[in-house]
């Protein structure tokens, strides 16, 4: 079934409570202080009854300048709004005012009621009818049904329940599938069912039993009871007005103005990126740097204004703004908000929340501006590729969500098309990176090896862990690793062993380096795993290449052709990769290894055998378990 929520609004003593309580037969004046003075200072709820058997909720919101932000309270959840003006008066300086309100909160569709039609005359209707399309001219409202009755006759009254269930059919419906979020606007306590709260729902569905997060606190709390127009119900829908009994709830741990949601929906915002826009009949400037009233569901708080592509708006125009709040925000890309001035207090335009999470630098530039283009026009594909290229790191699938302010059915969808078109890669389990960042990150890469390469000619490249704290310290050593790999296979580097170099880097000696660098080879080579120490090699030369002979040392270490396994035993490449192949095939046919067993194979002293079995430990390939050792990660 669908749920919609229809809204009055319109100029104070206009009867807007007396028309609901005409077509529903409730009175919606709940307040003592309400009934005393005539005026409505709170939302007022009710239900419509259709003959089809359909429901609608009825919201009745103040009409009184000094009760705006009652009216802005009430409004936030609002399908479609009826707009009264009094026969008697006509437009009123609050019907204007209410309208720009419900334009700035994106409601798309609703209908004009003429109140009081026993107190008129025919000629005198007509002028109010005129006024009345002069007002709604480029609005919403513009060329929508008109009705005009009278709650005291009851006169039109059954002509408006027909307009207003045929424009049920055509309002929007809301998702029921996405987490739940109510703005609160009223709390109290019950006695038997704790703290009460009450709202709209605006998104998804809640049920007993299902854990609350009260936002901005954070605090979680079960839901204990729900009612749906005054009855019980095991679960309510977006489009419904709703009480909800939370448990465990003291007085002053839930207010009006904050947000029940599900686990981690909302950003709770300091700053948020949006797009402002002024009513047509202000009067008002908005200036770089201006102090305004920011209304957002039930919540109010000021905000300070810094315009992006404009240093200046007027009557009818947009910008685009990072707007810094004095107080944080629950909310959502896509929010709608009003905005009032700060003084005098008047409503002077609204907007649409484009990021909830914005970084904390204000950028002017083109890029900046297409951002908040593809922000505020694009589909959820082309923000979420957006959002994994800002953030310039690898992502999860958690963080597009909460960046982008996708649920997770759609955040999913998102990903599965960035990286059929290639605009993400996926580096492991549910981590992925944006293409462009990982290009930059390529470009970053090639000249710090190629800055390293002229410095450090002999060396075979640069340490990974080294690579990794320069170019990647933001990231784990798990991520890192990925995209050294990532990059790798894209060839823009290679990997020897534990140093990393740009693929066509190779070490050049001079003739004399080629000399030692030859002896150094057939040395090793001869020797197999019994070879000599650093400083018995180093005896081999005279004293005039002593320091050449420990810069090729080092370069055959760095560029894979010598393998350290301790500080005093160097094998070649070739001795190191035999005994690797050994151990292998000794593990293919056996779950362990002794000290003795790999002394025997390699046919070497129980020095070597040790050294290379605890170069094994080091590395994590094996693990040594009493005097045996056995397949840690293994060779992989």
């Amino acid at each position: 079934m669908k749920h919609v929520i229809i809204g009055t609004a319109g100029h104070v003593d206009h009867g807007k409570t007396a028309l609901v309580k005409a077509l529903t037969g409730i009175d919606t004046d709940r307040l003592e202080e309400e009934k005393r003075r005539g005026v409505t200072i709170e939302p007022g709820f009710a239900y419509l009854d259709f003959d089809d058997g359909s429901r609608a909720g009825i919201i009745d919101v103040p009409g009184h300048e000094r009760f705006i932000r009652n009216m802005l309270a009430g409004s936030g959840g609002v399908d479609l709004a009826m707009l009264i003006v009094a026969a008697d008066e006509g437009v009123m300086p609050q019907t204007r005012e209410h309208l720009g309100i419900l334009s700035q909160l994106g409601i798309k569709d609703g209908v004009v009621v003429i109140t009081k039609l026993d107190k008129v005359e025919d000629d005198w209707l007509e002028l109010v009818k005129d006024d009345i399309a002069e007002l709604t001219t480029g609005t919403f409202l513009e060329s929508k049904e008109i009705v005009s009755i009278s709650a005291h006759t009851g006169l039109g009254i059954d002509v408006l329940k027909k307009t207003l269930q045929h424009k049920l059919g055509s309002a929007e419906e809301k998702d029921t599938n996405k987490p739940f979020r109510l703005p609160v606007d009223r709390v109290f306590p019950v006695d038997g069912f704790g703290m009460v709260v009450t709202g709209t729902l605006i998104e998804g569905s809640i049920n007993v039993g299902d854990i609350a997060e009260i936002q901005p606190s954070g605090e979680k709390a079960p839901v204990r009871n729900i009612q749906v127009h005054g009855e019980n119900s095991p679960t309510a829908f977006a489009g419904q007005r709703t009480a909800i009994s939370l448990a465990g709830i003291k007085r002053g741990n839930v207010e009006r103005g904050d947000v029940l949601t599900a686990k981690g929906m909302l950003n709770v915002a300091n700053a948020i990126d949006v797009k402002l826009s002024m009513l047509p009949d202000t009067q008002r400037t908005i200036k770089n740097g201006a102090e305004l009233h920011l209304y957002h569901g039930a919540r109010t708080l000021l905000a300070k204004a810094f315009l992006i592509d404009k240093s200046e708006i007027h009557k009818g125009e947009s910008c685009y703004a990072r707007l810094k709040l004095k107080e944080p925000l629950p909310c959502k890309r896509g929010d709608r908000f009003v905005i009032r001035f700060l003084s005098p207090l008047e409503t002077i335009g609204g907007g649409i929340i484009l990021d909830s999470m914005p970084g904390k630098r204000i950028s002017r530039t083109e890029p900046a501006l297409e951002a908040f283009r593809i922000r505020e026009q694009g589909s959820d594909t082309e923000i979420a590729n957006l959002i994994a290229y800002d953030l310039g790191r690898v992502l999860t699938e958690a963080d597009l969500c909460r960046h982008a302010d996708l649920d997770k059915k759609a955040c999913k969808a998102a990903i599965e098309y960035l990286l059929v078109s290639k605009d993400i890669l996926k580096l492991q389990q549910e981590n992925y990176i944006s293409t462009r960042v990982l290009e930059n990150i390529g470009k970053e890469c090639t000249e710090l090896l190629g800055n390293y390469h002229r410095k450090n000619p002999l060396r075979g490249g640069m340490i990974l862990a080294e690579l990794r704290q320069k170019l990647l310290s933001d990231l784990s050593t798990a991520d890192a690793n990925a995209v050294v790999n990532t990059l790798k296979n894209n060839e823009i580097i290679k990997l020897t062993g534990n140093n990393v170099a740009l693929p066509n880097f190779s070490i050049e000696y001079t003739e004399t380096q080629q000399k030692i660098h030859a002896k150094l080879q057939n040395e090793l080579s001869i020797a197999g795993y019994d070879v000599k120490t650093p400083d018995e090699l180093s005896a081999l030369f005279p004293k005039n290449e002593k320091r050449e002979f420990e810069q090729i040392f080092e370069s055959m270490i760095s560029s894979g052709e010598a393998v350290m396994l301790s500080k005093q035993i160097f094998w070649s490449r070739d001795a190191y990769d035999k005994a690797i192949d050994l151990i292998k095939n000794h593990f293919n046919k056996n779950k362990q290894i002794t000290l003795s067993e790999c002394r025997d194979l390699l046919g070497t002293s129980r020095k070597y055998a040790l050294a290379l079995l605890e170069h094994l430990d080091g590395k994590q390939v094996t693990r040594l378990e009493g005097d045996t050792r056995k397949l840690a990660k293994g060779f992989a």
